[in-house]
């Protein structure tokens, strides 16, 4: 879980760069992170049910698979919620809505914790 929280922290030192810099590629860099961060917060998942480092998923599906198998209801919505907002449209379209970014922020927040406890 270390690891998924450094990329969460570093995203959001990210994000107040690029708010006040007007930056859309340091923001769609600093949604990458978050990203990572949910990635890497789901493998500690994985890893705590009994997967062997080796036995990750490198893929989306596998990823998505396992969410479904080893993750309860709320993880599973704020996987899939949380790959829309920040690898889809924040990554790869570049759009931040940073009316609703605080929001969406404390989602990965919540997602990392959920599964912290699991």
């Amino acid at each position: 879980m270390g690891e998924a929280k450094q990329f969460l922290e570093a995203a959001l030192r990210e994000f107040e760069e690029a708010k006040a810099s007007n930056d859309g590629k340091r923001a769609q860099d600093a949604c990458g992170k978050v990203w990572l961060a949910v990635v890497k917060g789901a493998e500690a998942l994985f890893l705590k049910r009994g997967l062997a480092e080796e036995e990750l998923p490198k893929t989306y599906r596998g990823q998505r698979f396992l969410v479904a198998k080893f993750g309860d209801r709320r993880v599973r919505q704020l996987f899939h919620s949380l790959r829309d907002i920040f690898h889809i449209d924040g990554y790869y379209d570049g759009l931040v809505d940073w009316e609703r970014l605080p929001e969406q922020v404390e989602d990965a927040k919540e997602f990392l914790r959920l599964v912290e406890g699991a």
